[in-house]
């Protein structure tokens, strides 16, 4: 492969040096053959002279015939196969004897007319490829007018040896010199073809990806040109692939840096491009969407039928896409070339699900919000609009009025109290520190106040040897508070209340537990939302924030709690205190 151009252009060579060869060897001995046959021709054409004089002599009567024969036979026999005399008119007047050649007699009478206009006439004749002649003719002029013609069939056979030695002197030539020429012009060759030998590697190299490689710049003329013409394509072309390679990376990371998953099409919706989170959320891999097309891949084609619309009308698509639980956001946009031709369209797919449960949180929050503020305020302004119209005059009732409204009001600062309170915990903005805690001295203290709180539900509490906890006391008196209202809340009378302590080695679990109507198993996943109440027509009291913020409370202490739950039977609720190392 390396030396192919030197073997081509050699080859090429040595067929032109054959064919020359050939052509000089046929020229050559056609030229030899002709110049021969000039120089017989000369040497016989005085001759013929003598014989056009004698005839002119012999017809005007001053010589006589057997004077004539013996010139023609003296003058001729010489040199001639054949001769032949004729008039103006074409009548043979002398002819050799025996001699009956067609060809001759068809050349001489073709010729007549020329040799007659005073014109020597010179023809090859081949009567067979061993045996060649030439038919010569010249005019027999008689005071400045032809009167005839004497022709001459001349002996060309001895030519032959002589035409064959100078034929093998050729070819010998021919033998020796064609080799000898076609090695020097391959050592030539090499010589000249080097310095392109050195560019075209470079050239192929560069190709392969080395930039590195280098024509010779040194050379003179259009090679060295060629050469630092190439230097500077390599360079030039390093940088941009450099830079190429650069965006393709920075691409390829700014695609997988997004959210939402992406691909990219051509005009004909093969993929082009694609990033992590789209094989994540469609739960494919590399080889199923590389270079595919989007109706090949099952998974998305349903959801994609308008992606050829957005191709062909050049505009963008947005639809959200609901499907097992999972809501998503799917973004079709065209893309255009500088011409405004439509080259492709981008396709951006956004799980959304978390942004609209979100979505229905914040709903639900004003709503419940909403809700639980009209109440008091309901409340109290339908008990002061009486008052200020005058229309309650009873002392008793007017206390009663004020009463219920100062109640009210106390109920409403408790809710804002609870939101705010919520809020803080949310945005990690409450300060909780931790110390060592007796944890069975809180569990006592709220023991004590709740035993006193409804006689006809019964509170347990079998309090067991407790190690030391690593908590905040006010917090966790906090939560138990708000576990056990919660317990009073959805307990009958006669139900029971038990407070329950579990040493584990690491924490100690205190369980809430009560007897009372329990939570429905669909509810259970929600009950720590903020607002959230099991009981839907929100007969019980409570702003429903008292779990969210006991959760709340636990997280940012890294605690965990959990409710365990059988509708009509119950519920339990439990929480863990870290066990204190000091």
């Amino acid at each position: 492969m390396k030396n192919l151009l030197i073997r081509r252009i050699t080859i090429l060579i040595s067929i032109a040096i054959l064919i020359s060869s050939v052509l000089v060897a046929f020229l050559g001995v056609l030229l030899w053959e002709g110049i021969k046959a000039d120089n017989r021709v000369k040497e016989f054409v005085p001759a013929l002279s003598v014989v056009a004089e004698c005839t002119i002599q012999y017809q005007d009567g001053n010589i006589s015939k057997d004077t004539y024969d013996k010139i023609l036979m003296n003058s001729l026999k010489e040199y001639i196969r054949g001769y032949s005399v004729l008039n103006a008119d074409g009548t043979v007047v002398f002819t050799a004897e025996g001699l009956n050649d067609s060809t001759f007699n068809t050349m001489m009478k073709k010729s007549l007319d020329e040799v007659l206009n005073g014109h020597e006439t010179y023809e090859k004749i081949y009567q067979s490829k061993l045996n060649p002649a030439a038919l010569v003719g010249v005019p027999i002029v008689k005071e400045n007018k032809s009167i005839g013609a004497v022709f001459v069939l001349v002996d060309m056979a001895d030519f032959l040896p002589e035409r064959k030695r100078f034929f093998q002197s050729l070819l010998i030539a021919m033998i020796v010199v064609i080799p000898f020429v076609i090695v020097l012009s391959y050592v030539v060759l090499k010589r000249i073809t080097k310095p392109v030998k050195n560019v075209v590697e470079a050239a192929i190299s560069m190709s392969q990806g080395d930039f590195s490689a280098r024509a010779d710049e040194t050379l003179k003329g259009e090679i060295g040109l060629l050469g630092r013409t190439l230097n500077k394509m390599s360079i030039d072309l390093y940088k941009n692939v450099s830079q190429l390679f650069i965006e393709k990376n920075r691409l390829h990371q700014v695609l997988n840096s997004l959210d939402e998953g992406m691909i990219a099409v051509d005009e004909n919706k093969k993929i082009t491009h694609f990033n992590k989170v789209f094989l994540e959320m469609f739960e494919l891999t590399e080889d199923e969407v590389k270079g595919k097309n989007v109706d090949d891949i099952h998974v998305i084609n349903d959801e994609l039928y308008e992606l050829t619309q957005a191709i062909e009308g050049k505009y963008s698509i947005v639809k959200n896409y609901e499907n097992d639980n999972v809501i998503m956001r799917i973004v079709i946009a065209s893309i255009q070339d500088e011409k405004d031709n439509v080259v492709g369209a981008v396709v951006l797919f956004r799980d959304i699900t978390e942004l609209e449960k979100l979505e229905k949180m914040r709903r639900d929050y004003v709503a419940n919000v909403s809700h639980e503020l009209r109440s008091p305020l309901t409340s109290i302004r339908g008990l002061i609009e009486p008052l200020m119209d005058s229309f309650v005059t009873d002392e008793d009732d007017i206390k009663r009025y004020y009463k219920i409204i100062y109640k009210e009001s106390l109920r409403l600062s408790r809710l804002v109290d609870d939101i705010m309170e919520l809020s803080r915990l949310q945005m990690n903005e409450a300060v909780i520190e931790k110390t060592s805690v007796d944890l069975d001295s809180i569990i006592e203290m709220v023991y004590e106040r709740y035993n006193l709180y409804d006689e006809e539900i019964n509170l347990v509490y079998n309090p067991v040897p407790l190690p030391k906890v690593y908590t905040n006391y006010d917090r966790i008196e906090q939560i138990l508070v708000i576990l056990l209202d919660n317990a009073y809340k959805f307990t009958q009378k006669g139900g029971q209340i038990e407070i329950i302590t579990e040493v584990r080695p690491k924490d100690v679990l205190v369980t809430v537990k009560d007897t009372g109507t329990g939570i429905k198993k669909e509810d259970l996943p929600f009950v720590f939302d903020r607002f959230y109440k099991s009981d839907k027509s929100r007969t019980k009291k409570g702003s429903g924030l008292g779990l969210s913020i006991a959760k709340e409370i636990l997280n940012l202490m890294g605690e965990k709690i959990k409710v365990k739950s059988e509708y009509g039977a119950g519920s339990s609720f439990e929480f863990t205190v870290q066990i204190c190392d000091l």
